[in-house]
């Protein structure tokens, strides 16, 4: 019952118009997500299993192993909340990734990785901030 009254309030606030106003937010939230998601398949320290449908980016750090790489991402999950960039962890199967791309070992069935939801309109505009934070906690990560 409360998801359909949350539908159904939002659609009052922001009715479902092509161009209008809501269709507006998450055209630039796709794009938010779109911007990380090329910068993260970009980059040869992780590996992205797919492309974002709107607006969540899922990735992994690579490394040798399935499980070295998820214990990579709790680390920089952590790392990046210590610098105020709050990321979530999930987890998901290992046959999203191509591993054999990427060299791992699969030694687990799932795959911790990194998730960040990019839902509000001027994360367009923070992309480059967040990207810098990333770099930064991994880097960190990588050093240690």
């Amino acid at each position: 019952g409360a998801a359909a009254v949350g539908l159904w309030a939002t659609q009052k606030l922001l009715p479902l118009v092509k161009e209008g106003e809501f269709a507006s937010m998450l055209k630039n939230t796709r794009a938010a997500a779109l911007a990380l998601y090329d910068k993260l398949r970009a980059d040869g320290r992780f590996l992205t299993p797919f492309p974002p449908e709107l607006d969540i980016v899922i990735w992994a750090p690579r490394a040798g192993r399935v499980s070295a790489a998820s214990e990579l991402s709790r680390r920089i999950f952590a790392e990046a909340a210590r610098r105020h960039l709050h990321l979530a962890l999930a987890e998901l199967p290992v046959d999203f990734f191509d591993l054999a791309t990427a060299a791992m070992t699969r030694d687990r069935d799932t795959i911790t990785c990194l998730r960040s939801v990019l839902m509000k309109p001027e994360h367009h505009e923070w992309v480059d901030r967040i990207w810098q934070i990333l770099d930064r906690a991994t880097n960190t990560v990588l050093r240690q």
